[in-house]
């Protein structure tokens, strides 16, 4: 992972989130329109993200966040070349520490990222949804049939 050098350097070492989610989509094919797939684990999954404010326009301020990828393993390999990088539950509070990351701490953070997100990458499985996932103005956000495997 490439994260701690760079643009996200700043926000690696010292602003640290955890986005929790269900799972994430993933489209497939060269053509519109391309087939969705729905990747997950057994449970609510725990993705590694940095946070900022940012300022609006308008002046307001706004918090941001992003969620770090990796190279895709198992199941969203066969989808996709990116996958999140999720933490195991017993990494929460090393993710989340408030201490800014330099040296030796930093490479420690990144081999624990990398581990932890390959155990939780080896349980995930996919499978088909409706395309209706493809068109965010259009589709209820509320529809449980909407991660359900389609035929």
């Amino acid at each position: 992972m490439k994260l701690a050098q760079g643009f996200w350097a700043p926000a690696f070492s010292a602003a640290r989130c955890i986005v929790p989610m269900r799972g994430y989509f993933e489209w497939t094919g060269d053509k519109t329109p391309k087939t969705p797939h729905f990747l997950h684990g057994d449970g609510l999954l725990s993705a590694a993200g940095l946070t900022w404010s940012m300022e609006l326009p308008n002046g307001e301020k706004s918090r941001c966040f992003v969620v770090i990828t990796r190279e895709a393993r198992d199941a969203s390999g066969e989808v996709h070349d990116r996958m999140p990088a999720f933490l195991t539950p017993d990494m929460w509070d090393a993710w989340l520490t408030p201490e800014k990351l330099t040296g030796d701490r930093k490479a420690e953070t990144l081999a624990m990222l990398e581990h932890t997100s390959s155990d939780v990458a080896a349980t995930i499985r996919e499978h088909i949804v409706d395309r209706k996932v493809s068109n965010s103005r259009t589709v209820d956000p509320s529809d449980p049939t909407l991660l359900e495997p389609v035929g």
